[in-house]
């Protein structure tokens, strides 16, 4: 009977690690056939600059990348924040001070408007500091709508009301007439043609995705100058669902040779994907799981993005250029 029980829990044990092995092999296979014929061209590099802290936002000003790190504190729940400026190269090039307004913000934006870097509490409590060209300290500054996306005809803005909605708005340029349109928590905005793409997420509860086309702003919603309102707008006049999931996060969506793709994880990976018939199909592997932010939008559809690599926990800033997609790892 023992050698039984012996001879069955061997087999069992072969037939599991010859599943695993062949498991893995089919789906090394399968990222390989994916990635063989790839338009993207992925690149990396190593920024040799260490911090005790974790990267939360960064953004390109100035020639320079300005990232703020966050570390816990001891005896307390409040992190501390600590901004780091760095060249092309990743070599350090100053501290920014942060004011005691900036360390208190649980959510913040990072905005670039006239030559400025701006840092915007978010959602309900707007809140801005301003560091100038030529200076390194934060100063506080009237409360301002950033814009979110502009191109010649329109200045587009957008709000996040958590649980609450969102909404994104486009000022006509030229009669300075403004629409609005539902948009729960819009992250990023592209455009193809004369079609206006925008992406969407909220992490409340299980979280939502989604991307909305407008093809023509001016056929949604009249809209008031009114961008402190406490809840997201209702309407949907005017707005196509390309895509609407609780299945993952789509941290952003670029331009890609004229197509419109996103970078989304799921339990086994990170991956560039289209939209097929309201579906994602992915068309790229990354060869390791890693987790990004959208953090800014530069002229002609860059972005740069922190992100986070699965396994390590290792920090770095992602730029997105067209096909083109640069890696960043800090040490």
């Amino acid at each position: 009977m023992k050698n039984l029980l012996l001879t069955l829990l061997i087999t069992l044990i072969v037939s599991s690690c010859g599943k695993n092995r062949n498991g893995k092999t089919l789906a090394i296979k399968g990222t390989e056939i994916l990635n063989k014929n790839s338009e993207f061209k992925i690149s990396k590099d190593t920024f040799d600059f260490k911090i005790n802290g974790d990267l939360r936002k960064a953004t390109y000003f100035n020639d320079k990348y300005y990232c703020m790190f966050e570390t816990n504190r001891e005896n307390t729940s409040k992190s501390l924040k600590k901004m780091v400026v760095l060249d092309k190269k990743g070599t350090f090039v100053e501290d920014v001070f942060i004011p005691g307004g900036i360390q208190n913000m649980i959510y913040y934006d990072i905005r670039i408007e006239n030559d400025s870097l701006f840092l915007q509490r978010a959602q309900f409590d707007e809140e801005n500091f301003v560091l100038g060209k030529y200076v390194a300290d934060f100063q506080p500054t009237e409360t301002k709508a950033f814009k979110t996306y502009e191109d010649d005809q329109f200045n587009v803005y957008s709000t996040c009301r958590g649980e609450w909605g969102g909404t994104v708005f486009f000022q006509d340029k030229k009669t300075n007439e403004l629409f609005e349109g539902s948009s729960t928590c819009p992250t990023v905005i592209n455009k193809i043609g004369n079609e206006y793409y925008v992406t969407n997420y909220m992490g409340h509860m299980m979280g939502f995705a989604s991307i909305n086309k407008i093809s023509d702003p001016r056929k949604l919603k009249k809209s008031e100058w009114d961008f402190k309102r406490r809840f997201g707008s209702k309407y949907q006049k005017g707005i196509e669902k390309v895509l609407d999931t609780m299945d993952f996060y789509i941290p952003t969506s670029f331009v890609a040779n004229n197509k419109l793709v996103h970078i989304y994880n799921d339990d086994k990976g990170t991956y560039i994907a289209e939209i097929e018939n309201g579906k994602m199909k992915p068309v790229y592997t990354f060869d390791f799981k890693f987790y990004p932010q959208f953090n800014q939008q530069l002229e002609k559809g860059k972005q740069v993005l922190p992100f986070e690599v699965a396994e390590s926990e290792k920090d770095g800033i992602l730029l997105i250029d067209g096909n083109s997609l640069n890696f960043k790892f800090l040490r």
